[in-house]
């Protein structure tokens, strides 16, 4: 990989990181939905993994290359940014199972919490063991290079197993979610997943076998998150009502509700559509009819001029800020 492709990579990585932190932080702020919240985490800690982790760690053996280095330096040059990128990815391993279950509005258990930090503690700690004992030992160039490849594999593998703990749950559980759109949503995202976190593991095994792929293999991880993120984005945006003020005692929605002539019926689903309910949520809430639930809807969109629930919001929300 020649310097000005190099410098590329790194600049598109960084791009690639930063990117999805930004679109996933506007989501959170926007809808406040608490499992935005963990995937804003998410985004963060593997971010920093991608970085530092590896992207640290390939240029800092870049640069001991160029000084001629032994291989046995560069190695353990590479062990020490994997051992300090360790929590990192981890965390945020904890966190996209986390996100999965959120989205299935699931909790972890906290005997699940407590052992997975044990692991964390135990496996970060061993890895330092190793490190040290590697450094003190006196062994040859294929030793070093079979334990780097024996840490590639069991990160592979533990990120497997994070897949197949998040996954199929998701896929389990989405048809048992109310409303539709979220189900057809939560699978897709799934599969997205699986396929972004498949392409990624790919590249990397490539860039075992040929370091041409390692710029490859460095782009795919830190942009793999791009995809499903930019799907949930678009499917919050078609089909969730972002949470807006309670409506009693704001003098914007007062001026809003005056204004448009809205009964107090009306004003006791526009509540309910501003907290993302559905008609038939709605209809068991104020134990009214679907029917007059989409009547009440159809005469508010007709007072206020506009055509989806998107709209209302938006007009509520410019309501809110002149009032505030």
């Amino acid at each position: 990989m020649n310097d000005i492709l190099f410098v590329a990579v790194i600049f598109l990585c960084i791009g690639a990181g930063s990117y999805a932190i930004l679109v996933t932080y506007q989501l959170n702020r926007k809808y406040r939905l608490s499992y935005l919240s963990t995937y804003l985490y998410f985004q963060i800690f593997i971010s920093v993994f991608g970085l530092y982790g590896i992207l640290g760690q390939v240029i800092a053996k870049r640069i001991l290359q160029q000084q001629d280095s032994s291989f046995q330096t560069m190695e353990t040059i590479g062990h020490f940014f994997s051992f300090l990128g360790i929590p990192f990815l981890m965390f945020a391993w904890y966190m996209f199972i986390r996100l999965g279950r959120e989205i299935i509005d699931k909790k972890l258990s906290s005997a699940f919490n407590l052992g997975y930090f044990i692991a964390l503690a135990f496996v970060f700690f061993a890895n330092g063991v190793v490190i040290v004992l590697l450094n003190l030992l006196e062994l040859r160039d294929e030793q070093y290079a079979l334990y780097s490849s024996a840490v590639i594999f069991l990160y592979i593998a533990i990120e497997i197993l994070v897949l197949l703990l998040v996954l199929p749950q998701l896929l389990i559980h989405a048809p048992r979610i109310k409303e539709e759109n979220k189900q057809k949503a939560t699978q897709i995202f799934a599969f997205l997943y699986l396929f972004v976190f498949g392409a990624s593991l790919v590249f990397l095994l490539l860039a075992i076998r040929n370091r041409t792929f390692l710029a490859v293999y460095l782009l795919v991880f830190l942009s793999a998150n791009i995809l499903p993120l930019l799907y949930w984005k678009a499917y919050l945006s078609k089909h969730f009502v972002a949470p807006v003020i309670q409506i009693t005692g704001v003098l914007g929605m007062k001026h809003f509700l005056a204004e448009h002539k809205i009964s107090r019926r009306e004003e006791e689903v526009i509540q309910l559509l501003c907290d993302g309910k559905t008609n038939k949520e709605i209809s068991e809430t104020l134990f009214i009819s679907l029917q007059t639930v989409k009547d009440h809807i159809y005469r508010i969109f007709q007072k206020t001029d506009v055509k989806n629930r998107v709209q209302l919001i938006n007009l509520i929300q410019s309501y809110k800020s002149e009032g505030e």
